[in-house]
């Protein structure tokens, strides 16, 4: 094909050059000036630790405001974006003398300062500006410690009061008191006048000549047949096991030690400027009174365990609400499963009974089978 080509310059065909050079050449690349990098490779200044300026880095970021909306919001009270653990990273982060001297005595541009450090610059033209964090943390620390404790302090006043009105108990308690004394007639314990409340977990201990069966099961058998309402017994100890778990004098500490800090702070904003105190003072008194209700709780929760203490005969001092929660859960749990068993065995006996009565049945039809056979037999 190649070599057939017309060799008369007339008959050759040829593309147009120039605008194949315009379109499809390729360009000389002109090296770029390094303007920028020199421009900006302008050294930053830091008056900040590394680890510390990292970690307020995070947290200014979190915000995804510019420092100077931050510091707005800190002079202002708002805690739209402040919440308690930004709150808390921020009183954690403040600067110290040092670094507020550095920064006041600094006489470079404000612009080759780090972001963290022109964030310490507008903090600090905020007045008061460590004690209005600490003013919204506290709010924001008692709103959290509230609504985690309230719950739990109602759940255990409920506990105790359950324990004390229960009719039930102490009937369930004097029919274990009576069988005890009969089992131990003749012995020391057999004439006692009452028992501890951790005895009822023993009674699963106690076990009968046939197997699997417990004095539980068998006192429970006898409530089902003579006294049947205590059958309703783990109903009245719901709301006690609901409390089981729940650590009354760790509660009552880490209330108290805010209770503290709370003091602490109305007593800043007492010597602290006009504005600061409208601005504060009705939220951190707010919080205050709450907390104070929390305290009367508190103490209304104590009375009602010195309440139960005689109640139980146990001694004042050393009872511990939590041991007779824990104790009476597990009792409940013990209950319903002793039930269950009891049930279970019952369908068991039955089902054997009706075994043994078909088997029986079907013997007997054997029996009838075989001598009708054997008469006619006999005839012919």
């Amino acid at each position: 094909m190649w070599a057939v080509m017309p060799s008369s310059s007339k008959k050759l065909l040829e593309p147009d050059y120039e605008s194949l050079e315009q379109l499809f050449s390729v360009r000389p690349t002109v090296p770029k000036e390094k303007v920028g990098t020199k421009l900006n490779k302008k050294k930053q200044i830091t008056f900040i630790g590394p680890k510390k300026s990292l970690l307020l880095s995070i947290v200014l970021k979190q915000l995804k405001c510019s420092n100077e909306e931050i510091a707005a919001m800190i002079q202002k009270g708002d805690k739209s974006k402040l919440d308690a653990e930004i709150l808390k990273q921020l009183l954690k982060l403040l600067p110290e003398d040092q670094e507020i001297n550095s920064l006041k005595s600094c006489k470079e541009d404000k612009s080759v300062l780090t972001n963290v450090d022109q964030f310490y610059l507008h903090l600090l033209e905020v007045p008061s500006y460590q004690l209005r964090i600490e003013c919204m943390l506290i709010c924001e620390e008692t709103k959290i410690l509230l609504e985690c404790l309230w719950p739990k302090v109602q759940a255990m006043r409920r506990a105790c009061e359950t324990l004390l009105t229960s009719h039930r108990l102490p009937l369930f308690c004097q029919l274990i008191l009576k069988v005890g004394n009969f089992l131990n007639y003749g012995h020391h314990a057999g004439d006692a006048g009452g028992f501890k409340i951790s005895a009822l977990l023993k009674l699963t201990e106690t076990k009968a000549n046939q197997n699997h069966i417990t004095l539980l099961h068998h006192i429970l058998e006898e409530v089902e047949k003579n006294h049947t309402d205590l059958l309703q017994l783990p109903r009245d100890l719901d709301f006690v096991s609901k409390a089981a778990g729940i650590h009354f004098d760790v509660m009552r500490a880490e209330a108290g030690a805010h209770l503290k800090k709370l003091l602490e702070i109305e007593k800043c904003l007492f010597l602290a400027t006009e504005d600061l105190k409208i601005q504060h003072a009705k939220s951190v008194q707010g919080s205050l009174d709450a907390s104070k209700d929390l305290q009367k709780e508190f103490a209304t929760i104590e009375k009602k365990k010195e309440e139960l203490a005689d109640y139980l005969c146990e001694d004042r001092e050393k009872m511990s609400l939590e041991d007779v929660f824990n104790t009476m859960k597990a009792f409940r749990e013990l209950f319903l499963k002793a039930l269950q068993e009891n049930q279970e065995r019952k369908e068991q006996m039955a089902k054997s009974e009706k075994r043994k009565k078909n088997l029986k049945a079907e013997g007997a039809k054997r029996l009838k089978g075989e001598y009708g056979k054997s008469t006619t037999f006999s005839r012919n």
